[in-house]
């Protein structure tokens, strides 16, 4: 298992049901994650985590489940 770091923004971060609840570490929340996950989300622009993280919190979904739409999306969609 690998993790993922969000910077706070002074609200809770959204728990999707059945998974681990991110644990703070300084200034960040940091939320465990498979290791695509974490290679995915560690490729990725700050400006782009941060949209991410606000969508995230739009929708009421924990980060986690956005990542991995992201990630394991099918390739082909018709």
């Amino acid at each position: 298992m690998a993790s993922i770091r969000v910077k706070d923004d002074g609200s809770a971060p959204i728990v999707a049901k059945g998974r681990e609840p991110p644990f703070k570490q300084g200034e960040y929340y940091v939320f465990e994650v498979t290791d695509d996950e974490a290679k995915y989300w560690n490729k990725l622009p700050p400006g782009r985590k941060d949209e991410i993280w606000r969508q995230s919190r739009k929708e009421a979904r924990d980060v986690r489940l956005l990542v991995e739409a992201f990630v394991y999306k099918p390739r082909h969609v018709k």
